[in-house]
């Protein structure tokens, strides 16, 4: 689910952007990735302590490692977007 959200979210930014910018509603031009980046956190963070919680349970255990591997992979994947978005994106121009 929360690969699906950062999928949508990367997709739907930049016009979500477009129509703050055309409205000239500065104050929500990040809005919507904020919200969306929030819960694509909020659920990596509940995969990986599900994972954490499936480990001490005798078995699917393939499962929960899969789950706290989905979940790092995710949260990794955030935040080189918003470094590269925030950070780096600006400095290019």
């Amino acid at each position: 689910m929360a690969a699906v959200l950062t999928w949508i979210s990367v997709v739907v930014t930049p016009w979500a952007m477009r129509q703050a910018v055309a409205r000239y509603d500065y104050e929500n031009v990040y809005t919507f990735p904020v919200i969306t980046l929030g819960m694509v956190l909020v659920l990596d963070s509940a995969a990986i302590f599900l994972g954490f919680l499936g480990i001490r349970q005798p078995t699917a255990k393939a499962m929960s490692g899969a789950a706290i591997g989905i979940g790092i992979t995710g949260i990794v994947g955030l935040v080189i977007y918003v470094v590269g978005t925030v950070v780096i994106m600006p400095r290019v121009g």
